[in-house]
């Protein structure tokens, strides 16, 4: 009996760990979820100022252009960066 009781003690710490870590890692996502959309705010708000529309129809140099921008604007850093 005392081993039962035992067993499923460790099981619920490990189940309030388990649900911290998971509360912890929630609020990392949200973090990153707001970065994500005031780094898009910032890039609509930078093609607002250029006064590019972002439906244009573009010739071959406006592409190469904004070519680098479009590129800078769908990378995602990954671990450290």
């Amino acid at each position: 009996m005392f081993s039962f009781i035992r067993t499923m003690l460790v099981r619920a710490l490990s189940f309030d760990h388990l649900s911290e870590r998971v509360e912890q890692l929630e609020s990392k996502l949200q973090r990153f979820e707001k970065l994500a959309d005031e780094n898009e705010a910032l890039w609509d708000f930078l093609d607002k100022e250029k006064g590019i529309d972002p439906l244009w129809e573009s010739t071959t140099e406006q592409f190469e252009e904004e070519f680098p921008d479009i590129l800078l604007r769908n990378m995602k850093p990954y671990g450290d960066a």
